[in-house]
C-alpha cells in the first residue's frame, strides 16, 4: 500500500511539474530592448542592458535574470514569461543609465521597448 502511495505522489509531481512547464512555454515572448541616446537619436552601442524580474513581497524585489551588450543597432532581444513583472535598466561608459519597467501582462509578443539614455554631462541634478 505503502508502495502504491509513494508511486502516485511521484506521478502527480511529474504531470504537475509538465504542466507548469507548458504554461511556461505558452506564455514565453520575445522582447526587443533598443537602447538610444535622448539628444542625438542615435542607437548606443555596447551598452549593457541588465533584465531583472520582480518578486512578489513587500517591499517589492528585483532578481537579476540576465545581462546583455547592445548591438550596432543599440539592441538587444530575449525570451520572457509575460505573466511577470519586469525592470530593464542600460548602463553606457561614464555613467550614462537609462531604465524602464512593465507590470505583469503588460509586454506584448515582439515588442520593442525604446530606452533613453541621457548623457552623463547633460545630467542635471537638483537639490532642494
Amino acid at each position: 500500500m505503502v508502495y502504491k502511495l509513494i508511486i502516485l505522489s511521484f506521478f502527480s509531481v511529474f504531470i504537475i511539474g509538465c504542466n507548469d512547464k507548458k504554461s511556461d512555454l505558452k506564455n514565453q515572448i520575445i522582447i526587443f530592448v533598443k537602447v538610444i541616446d535622448s539628444e542625438t537619436k542615435q542607437p548606443r552601442v555596447k551598452d549593457t542592458v541588465t533584465i531583472r524580474k520582480g518578486k512578489w513581497g513587500i517591499p517589492r524585489r528585483y532578481v537579476e535574470i540576465g545581462r546583455y551588450v547592445t548591438d550596432s543597432l543599440g539592441i538587444v532581444s530575449f525570451k520572457i514569461n509575460k505573466e511577470n513583472r519586469y525592470s530593464f535598466e542600460t548602463d553606457g561608459p561614464n555613467f550614462a543609465f537609462g531604465s524602464d519597467e512593465y507590470g505583469e501582462g503588460e509586454l506584448k509578443n515582439n515588442q520593442v521597448i525604446v530606452i533613453k539614455v541621457i548623457p552623463p554631462d547633460k545630467k542635471h541634478f537638483k537639490i532642494e
